[in-house]
């Protein structure tokens, strides 16, 4: 059977446009059905109604929410308004649109400035309900009536150990969605391995800082034995800093472990991205060196400004330390663009090793083959490295090229090459750093999986993505949408849709295997990064409900045995669920019935016996209510960006059964199996 009958070209058509209208406007993780039948939408508040209250028509992600009188509203994580990020959990209607059980915030209109801060309660408003203005951990906390305050944990008093949730303002302070009280503060119980976080208050002048720090208002008791890690910043009074330990019946901890996470002064202390602003990681060669006691002074790492004092931790020292060796630093970055230094490890030299044990080699890459996945022996700092299609590539920091630096990982070999396990790129050719931009999130858009295959339709989720809503009309899908691109391994993607929370786009062919950087940009500034997972091939199956299991996305295709063809739904309405269930495929004698099946990340797979015709139907191995099927195709849906396709006979040994299961597997070109994501169909 090929890809699309002659006969039922234009009803085929109509099935794909509807499936690549849902690429484009719906967003892939957005709604889901739960085991209770419920339905689920994730995205922004575009409109709401006028009337005092919710009840009424809502729009969140393009898709209408009735909201009732009857309908829970939750705004423990921020306020119901326009651009508010929002979970809908209701019924689907026939016409698209879902009746509200229950909405839960997210995130307020502020989109990144959602915060998370621990600390003790320092003072408490005089007030019923404690609504007003709160101080933890030296910050104020703006209380309102609709703060959600939990004491699940010990009662409300100063000195409790606290979380609060909410928004940051300009001045610093937060608007509290929520606060809920933890065990740690003076109303909690005891627990070892205790996790505290606050501001140095503090500090004795003893060596090694051993005595009584304070911290959030708390009494930390530092040992001979505590590890203090200054990754982030140094030892002083106002750094922010995380403690393990264990909490003693006075309400003091016993510190196992400190670790600073920000410098004095500097926002972002608690937060739940641990965001540190213009904190950098970079990586090259040292150029020149102070020449003082310890190094102290300022460095030039490739071009770069290095700032170096007591309190920068200098990590694998034994390596040694000279003009040409290799380090990664880490620390933020200097209104002169240089960096104040908290970490420096050396990371200078290779080890030949003895054969078959584990090696690294750090350097520069002087070769590499000409292969598009750069399959085959590169040279990195005079060494040869070969890599094969399963060396994982990380490609975070930069790019592969000639000149890059890289950490390679793997088995030593006896003529002295390393067989690579990993490979991470620490620097791109070209210098520059890796800046801690606002996290995005890449996944499959069809199951939801992290990894995905070159020429895959994939969903980016963040926030503050783009200004507004945009959608693509046209083939080729345009590379900017909105004033939208989004770069993987700096080439441009092609994009079905933008939004503040979400992007759905297509993993450009040329991509190459491994972990591969993904860059949001609009106009032309990066506003977020993230990493995807890529390999050869993949197997991910859209669903009618768009949640990756049940009824597919599909049809089915009966042929007759005089050959005549007509097309069925797989899917339909269930009116007491309000969502898309298995369609009952009724089977007749001498009629042949053929699953179409629709998803991504197939195409990568190489074709093995030579017939373009059936795509890579040799690879593909489906069972359906446990019976083998016959594979007529598996390959490319002509006309569609991204999208795949295969085509199935259904074996009449299958037994009826209102849901059997669909289970598809496929074999890569190292005969390892791959499982797609299970979907079930309705036999008669």
């Amino acid at each position: 059977m090929q890809p699309v009958t002659n006969g039922r070209k234009q009803w085929t058509k109509m099935i794909l446009l509807g499936l690549a209208m849902m690429v484009c406007l719906i967003p892939f993780q957005a709604a889901r059905a739960d085991d209770d039948g419920d339905y689920k939408l994730y995205g922004t508040i575009q409109s709401l109604p006028g009337a005092s209250g919710w009840s009424g028509d809502w729009v969140v992600n393009g898709r209408t929410v009735h909201v009732l009188a009857s309908t829970k509203v939750k705004q423990e994580k921020g306020l119901i308004a326009l651009g508010a990020t929002v979970e809908i959990e209701g019924w689907l209607q026939a016409d698209g649109s879902v009746n509200a059980k229950e909405i839960e915030t997210k995130s307020g209109t502020g989109g990144g400035t959602y915060f998370k801060l621990y600390g003790n309660v320092e003072t408490l408003p005089n007030t019923a309900n404690r609504i007003g203005d709160w101080t933890v951990n030296r910050r104020i906390v703006h209380v309102s009536p609709t703060t959600y305050i939990k004491l699940e944990h010990g009662s409300l008093a100063v000195g409790a150990y606290v979380e609060v949730e909410g928004n940051v303002r300009t001045d610093g302070s937060i608007d509290a969605f929520k606060v809920e009280t933890k065990q740690g503060g003076s109303s909690g119980g005891s627990s070892s391995n205790d996790l505290f976080k606050g501001y140095i208050e503090t500090l004795p002048s003893t060596a090694g800082r051993i005595g009584v720090w304070s911290i959030g208002g708390r009494q930390v008791n530092v040992s001979a034995a505590t590890v203090i890690v200054q990754q982030y910043a140094a030892v002083a009074v106002g750094v922010y800093v995380e403690i393990y330990g264990t909490l003693r019946a006075d309400g003091s901890i016993d510190a196992t472990k400190i670790e600073t996470k920000n410098a004095a002064g500097s926002s972002g202390g608690g937060s739940s991205s641990d965001s540190r602003g213009s904190y950098n990681e970079f990586y090259g060669t040292v150029e020149s060196l102070p020449g003082t006691a310890g190094n102290i002074g300022q460095w030039t790492v490739s071009g770069r400004k290095v700032n170096v004092t007591t309190g920068t931790y200098i990590e694998h020292p034994e390596r040694g330390l000279i003009v040409g060796s290799l380090v990664e630093v880490k620390g933020p970055v200097q209104a002169d663009n240089s960096i104040n230094a908290t970490k420096i490890e050396i990371k200078s030299g290779t080890s030949s090793g003895n054969p078959g044990s584990n090696n690294k080699v750090y350097g520069k890459i002087d070769s590499l083959p000409n292969d598009p996945n750069f399959i085959g022996q590169w040279t990195v700092a005079g060494r040869k490295v070969n890599v094969t299609l399963y060396t994982r590539i990380k490609r975070k920091y930069g790019t592969v090229a000639v000149g890059a630096y890289v950490e390679a990982e793997g088995l030593a070999q006896a003529d002295g090459s390393l067989n690579a396990r990993e490979i991470e790129v620490k620097q791109g050719a070209g210098g520059g750093a890796f800046m801690s931009y606002n996290p995005v999130a890449t996944v499959e858009a069809a199951d939801y999986a992290e990894e995905s295959a070159p020429e895959s339709i994939v969903s980016a989720f963040g926030s503050n993505l783009a200004a507004g809503v945009a959608a693509a009309s046209t083939l080729p899908l345009p590379q900017t949408l909105s004033d939208v691109t989004v770069l993987v391994d700096g080439k441009q993607a092609r994009l079905f849709f933008v939004s503040p929370h979400q992007i759905n786009y297509q993993i450009p062919a040329s991509t190459p295997l491994g972990l591969a950087n993904v860059a949001i940009m609009r106009g032309g500034v990066v506003v977020s990064q993230g990493t995807i997972l890529v390999t050869e091939s993949k197997l991910a199956f859209f669903a009618a409900n768009s949640d990756g299991q049940g009824a597919p996305a599909g049809y089915v295709t009966r042929v007759k045995a005089n050959g005549e063809q007509s097309s069925e739904s797989v899917a339909r309405l269930d009116t007491t669920q309000n969502k898309l269930v298995p369609a009952t495929i009724e089977r007749r004698n001498g009629d042949k019935l053929f699953l179409v099946l629709f998803g991504t990340g197939l195409r990568g797979a190489k074709d093995e016996d030579g017939n373009a015709a059936n795509g890579v139907a040799e690879r593909v191995e489906i069972t359906i209510g446990g019976v083998k099927a016959e594979v007529h195709y598996a390959g490319v849906a002509p006309g569609f960006a991204g999208l795949d396709q295969i085509n199935v006979l259904i074996p009449d040994a299958a037994l009826a059964n209102p849901a059997a299961e669909v289970k598809v597997k496929l074999r890569d070109g190292e005969g390892t199996i791959k499982q797609g994501n299970t979907i079930t169909i309705s036999l008669q």
